[in-house]
């Protein structure tokens, strides 16, 4: 798909490839992306031909209003296997009607594994000037700006968003549960890492010196270049991981692990966790002015639980936080319970799900209202 755009009144919306945004638009890359620098978004695209992206632009007249990264890519119904009914007949229904799906997704959000959904408003506005901004994006979306069969915008925070939640249902978009993101607050207040273990409740602070005892033979490299670590040895570990989680639409291909570092300063951070000379776990992240945010993680099960590798990335991100005076650490979804042993509290998150055809819009509604996720008890780690 070409460039393109629309316009309504005195506001229009213009859709670009992430290939010709850079060249073209240098006055949307001068007011900087969180997290979406255009050199890791090109990246982003070049590496995986099974997905677009897109950037919208939303104009009121001359003045832009807000930027939105979609990505589009085919999806299958048996990726929803992991939430087939179980009764009967709605069983029946789901090997009919929804197992055979062919569809493009557009998808707003879920640019990396969590807590941003894609949307950067631009300047000061007030909420009832980002309400309307966001139903403008909806509506020519839904009157397909970029053509779609089913529409999907995710990674929304329900507390803070709730306005988002109620734009989308005004469209006839229907919600889902997502499971929560699991954030660590205030690290400011801890200027070392013993400071962190001294704010500890007993139990976790025991759990922080095991963590520390049993991974202490394990060599720690970080990477400013992707193309210098051993990315072949990562991307099964990384597999690994993603064959756990219910929900995903496409994995990174092989070719996402080769990122260049140019200019930019916000290409995901890379660290390694080696036995001799085997990878058994790797953490990438992001930062800007004021978090920590986890990117993708890969992991050998077994040799990790060993070492307690796993439990050693969550605190190595909480040390980060630290050290780079960041005031909270996003650690993304999964894994409630251990997220919550070092202090990250959950945040409700919900998705929303729209198609262009009303009869498959009946049936969606009734199954995102069987939707139920597991959750897991989260612990309260700090005294």
């Amino acid at each position: 798909m070409g460039n393109a755009s629309l316009q309504y009144k005195d506001q229009s919306v213009s859709v670009l490839s992430v290939q010709d945004f850079a060249s073209n638009h240098s006055d949307l890359v001068a007011e900087k992306l969180p997290f979406q620098e255009v050199d890791y978004l090109t990246h982003l695209a070049q590496s995986n031909p099974a997905m677009e992206h897109f950037i919208c632009a939303v104009y009121d007249g001359d003045t832009l209003l807000a930027r939105a990264y979609l990505q589009r890519m085919p999806f299958s119904g048996e990726r929803l296997d992991n939430f087939r009914p179980m009764r009967w007949l709605p069983s029946k229904v789901y090997d009919l009607v929804v197992r055979p799906i062919q569809w493009r997704i557009l998808s707003l959000g879920s640019i990396f594994t969590t807590g941003d959904n894609g949307l950067v408003f631009s300047g000061e506005m007030t909420q009832e000037q980002k309400k309307g901004a966001y139903q403008y994006l909806l509506s020519q979306l839904q009157n397909g700006l970029i053509p779609y069969d089913g529409l999907l915008i995710k990674d929304i925070y329900t507390t803070t968003d709730s306005w988002m939640v109620d734009s989308l249902k005004e469209r006839g978009f229907f919600m889902t549960p997502s499971e929560p993101d699991m954030i660590l607050e205030n690290v400011t207040r801890f200027s070392t890492m013993e400071d962190y273990a001294g704010a500890l409740r007993a139990k976790y602070r025991t759990k922080y010196n095991q963590v520390a005892e049993r991974s202490k033979d394990l060599q720690v490299i970080d990477y400013s270049n992707w193309s210098e670590a051993p990315t072949e040895a990562m991307y099964p570990l990384y597999i690994n991981i993603m064959l756990a989680v219910d929900f995903y639409i496409q994995l990174m291909s092989p070719a996402y692990f080769q990122i260049e570092r140019n200019t930019s300063s916000s290409l995901p951070k890379l660290r390694t966790y080696s036995v001799g000379d085997e990878v058994i776990g790797w953490i990438s992240w992001f930062e800007d002015d004021n978090r920590i945010h986890a990117h993708l993680i890969g992991l050998n099960h077994k040799r990790a639980r060993r070492f307690k590798a796993y439990h050693r990335i969550l605190y190595d991100l909480v040390e980060l936080g630290i050290e780079h005076k960041k005031d909270m650490v996003c650690y993304g979804r999964t894994s409630q319970q251990a997220k919550s042993n070092v202090g990250a509290q959950p945040n409700a998150m919900a998705s929303a799900v729209y198609h262009r055809r009303r009869s498959m819009r009946y049936l969606m509604k009734s199954f995102t209202q069987s939707v139920e996720l597991d959750t897991e008890n989260t612990r309260q780690a700090f005294r």
